[in-house]
């Protein structure tokens, strides 16, 4: 592309971002039950189904506005990822190879075809599939990943920046964050930062079967799990970005891990109030509302008090899903509390993290003391 001004600034003609602003939603029954406001900022309506939308759309208008649209992009990194990127390509009018492994339903393998991206379906699981996607790079293919990319968190930080409109001004008692590999919290962090909005503390979400960020935070040092075993499939990463370690030493985070069951009862819940599916990695932050868990968490909640929870996706969810969760889950979720810990880091290293047990009345009492501090 030719260096000029105006091709910089708007080098796809209109084009200005690919994501959308996404509405921020009252919830009238759950701030009637936990006594606060609490909003959904409605990811799961981006063009590809989820919040991937904005990371992954600004790594590649950046890459085509540097590149030019000459190049390839390939990539094997997840489902909301995968479906970002042959977005992204159709719209910036450039190639794209996906890798999705196996099994993967013919639904998402319909819509990453008309997208006109070289659909391979290789391997019996997401690793697998992202090994043999960058084996495919040649000269002018650009691997697109999921998390680790600073384009990535500038393109989530966007967030930020729309609540603190859509907020006037006024910043939220809270922000609960589903994490996968760490590049929406990323953003989300570094958005709160950028705007002043230090204090906010951000509850970071994970399932137990992939909570490598908060073991990170237990252990002082990035930690890559053996295996994941979720049905929030969004959050199944083995680790995180050494850049969310990072922030958490810059910011208040509280990692939280909650149960396979409460994922999904949250996503029935929510549908059944705002008539809207959701996946089980949306039902991971969801679920400390419905279980009423954040009042454990923040406990000096007020009828004045905003809680935002990022609704992050609405790709890897059907009927036959909410049908199989039914039956599965068949009573209500057993609430387990992180193994009745909850870690928040507050201080400026990482060896001052304190372990807060939940079941402990005293512990309500140092979380709201460390917040309000």
């Amino acid at each position: 592309m030719e260096d000029s001004s105006d091709e910089e600034n708007q080098p796809f003609g209109q084009l200005q971002s690919l994501h959308v602003a996404t509405p921020l939603l009252h919830s009238p029954a759950l701030s009637i039950k936990l006594n606060c406001n609490v909003f959904f900022k409605l990811e799961n309506i981006q063009p590809s189904g989820s919040v991937k939308m904005r990371g992954i759309g600004h790594f590649c208008y950046q890459t085509v506005k540097t590149r030019g649209t000459g190049i390839q992009f390939i990539c094997g990194a997840g489902l909301n990822t995968t479906l970002a990127v042959s977005y992204c390509a159709r719209q910036l009018g450039v190639e794209a190879i996906i890798v999705v492994p196996k099994g993967t339903s013919e639904r998402i393998c319909e819509a990453i075809r008309t997208d006109g991206s070289q659909l391979i379906v290789f391997g019996e699981d997401w690793t697998v599939a992202e090994q043999h996607a960058r084996k495919l790079i040649r000269r002018n293919g650009i691997y697109v990943p999921a998390a680790d990319h600073n384009h990535i968190w500038k393109g989530h930080s966007s967030i930020i920046h729309e609540l603190k409109s859509q907020l006037h001004d006024e910043p939220p008692s809270a922000i609960v964050c589903p994490v996968g590999g760490g590049g929406l919290l990323n953003g989300v962090i570094m958005g709160l930062q950028a705007i002043g909005w230090k204090q906010v503390p951000v509850i970071a979400v994970e399932t137990h079967g992939s909570n490598a960020f908060q073991a990170s935070v237990v252990a002082g040092k990035l930690v890559t799990l053996p295996k994941t075993s979720t049905i929030a499939s969004s959050l199944a990463a083995k680790s995180v970005s050494s850049k969310s370690l990072e922030l958490s030493l810059a910011h208040p985070v509280v990692p939280f891990a909650v149960s396979d069951p409460m994922a999904a009862d949250a996503v029935r819940l929510f549908a059944e109030d705002n008539k809207m599916l959701v996946e089980a990695a949306a039902g991971a932050g969801l679920s400390l509302c419905y279980t009423q868990i954040i009042r454990d968490i923040l406990p000096s909640l007020s009828s004045a008090s905003d809680v935002v929870v990022l609704v992050t996706g609405g790709s890897d969810i059907s009927l036959e899903h909410l049908d199989e969760y039914r039956k599965k889950y068949t009573s209500p979720p057993v609430v387990v509390k992180s193994g009745s810990e909850v870690f928040l880091k507050m201080d400026n290293s990482l060896t001052n993290v304190r372990d807060v047990n939940l079941d402990d009345p005293t512990s309500s009492t140092d979380i709201n003391n460390a917040l309000s501090s």
